[in-house]
């Protein structure tokens, strides 16, 4: 009798192998040989399940900045608006070992994403994905009177993002973490968040 395979759970066997392989490669020393090997499969197997290098490096870029996302917007349980959003940048910033991985490769297609196109469509697909669910965020925010007057949601969206990868470049690229200075990320995120709510009602003084 033929062996069964579940299909979802061995793309994504493939994917992280594709993860790991970018990681110590980059995605331009990132080949399908080396994927195959890193997987324990043979090509043909790699081919059936991902396709091409191409549509392998569009599904793994897609499917890491799906795993950042879902971290980001599924740990907030039943917290909502800027406690939400508040989790939600612990959840992507790099501050343990697996934030970090996940980051890693984010950023190695990134830079891979300048020089193809494909890449860079599927970057702004995800980029897409996660403006919807930080509008959310921003909607609850708005309806339950915890952001100060002026605050626009699209400027918060922007500066999420920026805050986001600009602090992986500096952690990962540029050496924050080695020197110490990763400590900051979590004190720039609360900063972040604070400074979007509205002033605490003043405590009436007694007569």
């Amino acid at each position: 009798m033929p062996k069964l395979v579940d299909h979802e759970s061995r793309r994504a066997e493939l994917l992280a192998a594709t993860w790991r392989v970018v990681r110590a490669r980059g995605v331009e020393g990132t080949t399908t040989r080396a994927i195959a090997d890193e997987a324990g499969c043979s090509l043909s197997v790699l081919a059936h399940f991902l396709g091409g290098k191409d549509d392998i490096l569009v599904a793994a870029q897609t499917a890491v900045y799906s795993r950042i996302v879902g971290r980001a917007f599924g740990l907030g349980g039943d917290l909502f608006g800027l406690d939400a959003l508040r989790v939600a940048l612990d959840a992507v910033l790099p501050l343990d070992e697996e934030r970090a991985a996940d980051a890693h490769v984010n950023v190695a297609f990134a830079g891979a994403a300048l020089s193809s196109p494909r890449l860079a469509a599927a970057r702004r697909d995800s980029h897409r994905e996660i403006r919807e669910l930080l509008r959310v965020c921003m909607r609850e925010a708005r309806e339950r009177g915890e952001l100060r007057p002026g605050v626009e949601d699209d400027d918060v969206i922007d500066d999420f993002i920026i805050l986001v990868e600009g602090s992986t470049l500096l952690s990962l690229v540029d050496g924050w973490a080695e020197e110490g200075r990763g400590e900051r990320l979590p004190r720039l995120a609360t900063a972040f968040v604070d400074q979007l709510r509205a002033p605490a009602d003043p405590v009436p003084s007694r007569s």
